[in-house]
């Protein structure tokens, strides 16, 4: 039960960062982007990041 809610933390997680990667991928391209916009947006997919890591490992735990 503990693990579903998880499960469905990381997907949650996984696909904001997703988003957050076309917008930055899409910033680039358009060569419409603001140094600082850049930098707060791979900031937040760094963090992201590290939640779903961290839910992952708890879940490794709990699996095992």
């Amino acid at each position: 039960m503990m693990n579903d809610k998880i499960e469905r933390r990381i997907e949650s997680l996984t696909k904001k960062h997703k988003e957050l990667d076309k917008e930055v991928d899409k910033m680039y391209t358009s060569n419409s982007f603001n140094d600082d916009t850049i930098h707060e947006m791979k900031k937040q997919k760094l963090f992201l990041k590290d939640q779903i890591n961290n839910l992952q490992q708890q879940l490794g735990e709990n699996h095992g």
